[in-house]
Order: structure tokens, then C-alpha cells, then sequence
């Protein structure tokens, strides 16, 4: 009996804090870096302009622009060398639920047998985006639903 008060009060807990954190997470849009970025953004050409309040980018935005327009990337830029050139990539990723099996395991205590196991949840990252500057320009990007 302990057992299983002890696991419902750890679910209430688990539940409570899920709440407090998802109430806490506010989604930050373009609109949101437009703001904060006004001069830069008054400097662009009308046609970037539309873009990045669209959240789109295109060939030969600044990593600045980019950033109006999708964020910062979620891993640490990826900086190197292609055909002599250096470029530098960022990766958008998000997290993707997958179903695991767990291990089954039982025991026993006074006042019964008691287990767990099954299937469970994790989070993996999924890459969702990329863009990639050479000489400080866009050059590639692939989006799949960002």
C-alpha cells in the first residue's frame, strides 16, 4: 500500500512540474527578433524583409538575417573547409518521442508482489533544418518542416 501511495504522489509531482514547465516555455518568433532587431532588419531589401517576417530565408543572407528569420541554430555552428572555401553550418533540430521496450522486473513485499517494465518513452534529437555560409552567406538550407 505504501508502495503504491508513494508512486501516485511522485506521479502528481511529475504531473505538477510538467505543467509548471510547459507554462514557462514561450515559443520565440521571427516577430519576436524583429523587434529586438529593428535597425537590422529597416536595413534590409523589401524582398528579405517579407522573408524573414515569413520565417524563410534565401541565397546570400547574412548569418545575422538568417537568425531574424529561424533563431539561433540548436547544436554549435559546424565550421570548415569545402572546395578550399570555408564555410560554417548550422543545424536546427527537434525532439522527436520514440517507444522503447524496458526491462520487466517484479517484487515483493509484504503485502504483495509489485513490478514495472514495459514500454516507455524517451526523446531523441531529429535534425529538422540546416543552412550553410561560405564567405558569410547562405549558399544551402533544406527545411523539413521546421
Amino acid at each position: 500500500m505504501k508502495v503504491r501511495s508513494l508512486l501516485s504522489a511522485f506521479s502528481v509531482l511529475i504531473a505538477v512540474f510538467s505543467l509548471f514547465a510547459l507554462s514557462s516555455c514561450q515559443l520565440v518568433t521571427p516577430a519576436d527578433r524583429i523587434s529586438e532587431n529593428r535597425l537590422l532588419f529597416r536595413s534590409l531589401p523589401a524582398e528579405q524583409q517579407l522573408m524573414v517576417q515569413q520565417g524563410r530565408i534565401c541565397e546570400g543572407m547574412s548569418p545575422e538575417v538568417v537568425y531574424l528569420a529561424w533563431g539561433n541554430p540548436t547544436q554549435p555552428a559546424v565550421k570548415g573547409q569545402k572546395n578550399g572555401r570555408s564555410y560554417e553550418k548550422w543545424v536546427y533540430s527537434t525532439m522527436q518521442p520514440v517507444m522503447v521496450d524496458t526491462p520487466m522486473w517484479m517484487g515483493a513485499c509484504r503485502h504483495g508482489w509489485y513490478g514495472g517494465g514495459g514500454v516507455d518513452t524517451v526523446y531523441v534529437p531529429r535534425e529538422v533544418a540546416y543552412v550553410v555560409f561560405e564567405n558569410g552567406k547562405v549558399t544551402e538550407w533544406e527545411s523539413r518542416g521546421k
